[in-house]
C-alpha cells in the first residue's frame, strides 16, 4: 500500500484527472474534489512536524522507484522527506489550500470554474513534485511542469489578449533560464556521475575539487578544474533559478502575471512557484557552499534583485503590480540569504512571507472585486466599507515591513543581521547598505499602497461592500498565522531556533538568530518609520506634493517608472538584433536551401531529363548515328 507521501505528491494529480475527465460538468464537485486533494497533503504533511523537531536535520521518509534507465544509467522517482522539503510542504498545502478556498467564492459564476480548479490541482502536483525530489532529473521534469501550469493559469482568461501575452512571456522567459538550468544539469551529471542529491554531495570531496574535470585539446589543451566546474555548474543551475524565483535579469515575466485570477497570483507570487527556486538553491547549497565566487554571485544577484524591485514598486499605481514587484524584492533577500551562508535565514523568511503576502494579494484581490479597478487611484476611504479585509491587509503589511513582534520581523531582520556579518567575499555596499534602503523604500512603497487605498476622501465607483466569509475567512487565518508565529516566537526562542535549524543543510554556517532585544527592536522601528513616515507625509497629510517631488527626482524617477529600461532594452533586442537575425536566416532558407538545394537538384533533374528526352526519338538512323558519333569520340581521345 502506498505510504503517506505518496498520497500527499499523487492527490492532486488525481484530482485534475478527474476533474478533466467528467467532474467539470459539475463545478461544486470539481472544486470540492481539488479542495479536499491540497488539504489531504496538508493533514498528512503535518504529521511528520513532530518527527522533524526532534530529528533535526535527519531524513524522515525516503524512498523511491526506478522509471527509466540505459544500460549502466538509471533515472529513479522519489519522495524525500527531510526538514527542507517538510517546511516547503507545509507552504504549498497550507497556504495553497487557503488560496484554494478563497478562489471558490473569487471565482464563483466564472464558466471556467471547473478548469480553473483542474489547473489549479495541476499545478499543486508540479510543485509537489519540486519539494519532493531527490535528484535533479526529477526536479527538471516538475520544474517544466510549473512552467506548463503556470501557463496555464496566467493566460485562464484566454480570450483577453493582455493576458496571452502575459503567458507567453512568463513560459518564454522561463525558457531563457530552463536552458542554463538543463545544460548545468547534464554537467552535473556528467562530472559526478549521478544527479542524485546524497551522491552529489557525497562525491564532492577534496580530491574531486582539486582535479580537472574536462579536458579538452589533450594533455597540453584546455582543462576545467574542480572549482571552477563548481561555480560554472552551478551558475547554469543559478539560471533556473533566476527563471523561476524571477532574479535580475529574468525578473520580466512575474509583474505581467498580475493578469491571471488573483487567486493564481497568490499562489505563484507567495506560496509556489516563485519560491521553487529558493527551495533549490537551498538543497543545492553544498554545491555552491565550496566556491566563494558561486555563493558572491548569488548574494549580490539577490541584493541587487531586492533593490531593484522596491524602486519601480514606487512608482506603481496597479494594487497587484505593487504586490508583484514587492514579491521580487522580498525574493531577493531570500537569494542573497542564501549566498550569505543563511539557508535557514532564507527559508524562515520564505515560510513567513508566504503568510502574508498571500494574505496581501487575497486582500487585493476582495479590493478590485468590489470595486472592479486594479489602480488605487480610483479607490481610498475602503476602509469603512470593508472593514475585515482592511485591518488584515493593514497587519500583513506591518508584517512585511517588519514591525516588531510580527513573524516579518524576525525572518527579515534575520536577513539583515546577516548583511550586518557578511563574509569577506560579500563585504559590498550592495550587501552592507542596499538591503537597509531597501527595507526603508518597502515600508514606503507598502504605506504608499496603504494610505491611498483604505485611507482619504473615496474615489471609487458603485457601493463596494465586504468580501463574502469564503473570501474573507482565509485572510483572517493568513494573518493570524504573520501574527501570532511571531509573537510564539517572542515569548520561546526554542521554537524560532528549532523551526529554522530543521533547514540548515549538514556543513552550513551557524546561523545568526535575531534577539528581540531594544538594540533590535529600534533599529527595525527606525527602519519602519523612515519609510512610512515619509508615506505618511506625502499620501496621508499631504503635506509634500507628490508630484513636485516627482518632477524634483527627474530623470531617476522616470527611470523607476519605467522599471529601468529592462523591457525596453528586449524589445529593442528582439526587434532589431532577433528580428533582423531571423529575416537573414529566412533569406538564406529561402535562397540557399529551398531556391538552390531542394528546388535546384529538381530543376536539374527535370533539365536532365528534358535533355535526354529529346534524343529518344525512336527513329533508329538517329540512334546509329549517334552511336558511331560517340564511337568516333572514343577513338578521338584514346588517339
Amino acid at each position: 500500500m502506498p505510504s503517506g507521501p505518496w498520497f500527499i505528491l499523487f492527490l492532486p494529480l488525481v484530482s485534475a484527472a478527474l476533474i478533466a475527465c467528467g467532474l467539470h460538468r459539475n463545478w461544486k464537485l470539481s472544486a470540492a474534489v481539488s479542495i479536499a486533494a491540497v488539504w489531504a497533503g496538508f493533514f498528512i504533511t503535518v504529521m511528520y512536524v513532530p518527527d522533524a523537531l526532534s530529528a533535526g536535520e535527519g531524513v524522515l521518509f525516503h524512498e523511491s522507484f526506478r522509471w527509466a534507465g540505459a544500460g549502466d544509467i538509471e533515472f529513479r522517482y522519489g519522495a524525500l522527506i527531510d526538514g527542507l522539503s517538510l517546511m516547503m510542504l507545509l507552504v504549498v498545502t497550507g497556504v495553497g489550500g487557503l488560496i484554494h478556498i478563497y478562489a471558490l467564492g473569487y471565482m464563483k459564476g466564472d464558466p471556467g470554474i471547473s478548469r480553473f480548479f483542474a489547473f489549479l490541482s495541476l499545478f499543486i502536483f508540479s510543485m509537489l513534485g519540486i519539494v519532493f525530489a531527490d535528484n535533479l532529473f526529477q526536479i527538471f521534469i516538475h520544474w517544466e511542469l510549473v512552467g506548463v501550469s503556470s501557463f496555464l493559469l496566467i493566460g485562464y482568461y484566454y480570450r483577453k489578449p493582455s493576458a496571452n501575452d502575459a503567458a507567453n512571456k512568463a513560459f518564454l522567459t522561463n525558457r531563457v533560464g530552463d536552458f542554463g538550468f538543463m545544460i548545468g544539469i547534464l554537467m552535473a551529471f556528467y562530472a559526478l556521475g549521478t544527479a542524485d542529491f546524497a551522491g552529489m554531495a557525497a562525491a564532492m570531496t577534496p580530491e574531486f575539487l582539486a582535479q580537472d574535470i574536462f579536458q579538452v585539446g589533450g594533455a597540453n589543451g584546455w582543462a576545467m578544474s574542480g572549482e571552477t566546474f563548481l561555480w560554472v555548474t552551478g551558475g547554469l543551475l543559478l539560471m533556473g533559478v533566476m527563471g523561476k524565483s524571477a532574479q535580475f535579469p529574468l525578473h520580466v515575466w512575474l509583474p505581467d502575471a498580475m493578469e491571471g485570477p488573483t487567486p493564481v497570483s497568490a499562489l505563484i507570487h507567495a506560496a509556489t512557484m516563485v519560491a521553487a527556486g529558493v527551495f533549490l538553491l537551498c538543497r543545492l547549497f553544498f554545491l555552491y557552499m565550496p566556491s566563494e565566487t558561486a555563493m558572491s554571485i548569488i548574494a549580490h544577484m539577490g541584493a541587487f534583485t531586492a533593490f531593484f524591485a522596491a524602486t519601480i514598486a514606487t512608482t506603481q499605481f496597479d494594487i497587484k503590480r505593487i504586490l508583484a514587484f514587492s514579491t521580487l524584492s522580498q525574493l531577493g533577500y531570500m537569494v542573497m540569504a542564501v549566498g550569505l551562508g543563511g539557508t535557514d535565514a532564507a527559508m524562515f523568511h520564505l515560510t513567513t512571507h508566504a503568510f502574508f503576502k498571500a494574505c496581501l494579494f487575497l486582500g487585493a484581490g476582495a479590493v478590485i472585486h468590489a470595486v472592479h479597478t486594479n489602480d488605487i487611484r480610483e479607490m481610498g476611504g475602503l476602509r469603512k466599507v470593508m472593514p475585515i479585509t482592511f485591518w488584515t491587509f493593514f497587519i500583513s503589511t506591518l508584517a512585511l515591513c517588519g514591525f516588531p513582534g510580527l513573524s516579518g520581523f524576525w525572518s527579515k531582520d534575520g536577513i539583515l543581521h546577516l548583511t550586518a556579518h557578511p563574509p569577506a567575499y560579500a563585504d559590498t555596499f550592495l550587501i552592507t547598505v542596499l538591503p537597509t534602503v531597501t527595507a526603508v523604500l518597502t515600508s514606503y512603497y507598502m504605506f504608499r499602497l496603504i494610505f491611498m487605498t483604505w485611507f482619504g476622501e473615496a474615489r471609487y465607483h458603485g457601493k463596494p461592500h465586504e468580501a463574502p466569509p469564503s473570501m474573507w475567512s482565509p485572510l483572517v487565518v493568513l494573518t493570524g498565522l504573520a501574527t501570532l508565529t511571531g509573537w510564539s516566537f517572542f515569548f520561546n526562542a526554542e521554537t524560532m531556533e528549532a523551526f529554522r535549524s530543521i533547514t540548515r543543510p549538514a556543513g552550513a554556517p551557524e546561523p545568526h538568530y535575531v534577539h528581540f532585544d531594544m538594540p533590535t527592536i529600534l533599529h527595525a522601528l527606525e527602519i519602519f518609520t523612515l519609510g512610512a513616515g515619509a508615506a505618511w507625509v506625502a499620501f496621508h497629510k499631504k503635506w509634500i506634493d507628490p508630484e513636485k517631488i516627482k518632477t524634483a527626482l527627474g530623470p531617476i524617477h522616470r527611470l523607476f517608472d519605467n522599471r529601468w529600461y529592462v523591457d525596453d532594452v528586449y524589445t529593442w533586442i528582439v526587434d532589431n538584433i532577433q528580428q533582423n537575425f531571423a529575416r537573414l536566416c529566412n533569406l538564406f532558407d529561402q535562397l540557399v536551401i529551398i531556391k538552390t538545394l531542394v528546388n535546384g537538384s529538381a530543376w536539374t533533374t527535370r533539365a536532365s531529363g528534358a535533355l535526354a528526352a529529346r534524343y529518344q526519338s525512336g527513329s533508329v538512323r538517329a540512334y546509329v548515328l549517334l552511336f558511331l558519333a560517340g564511337v568516333a569520340a572514343m577513338l578521338a581521345l584514346n588517339l
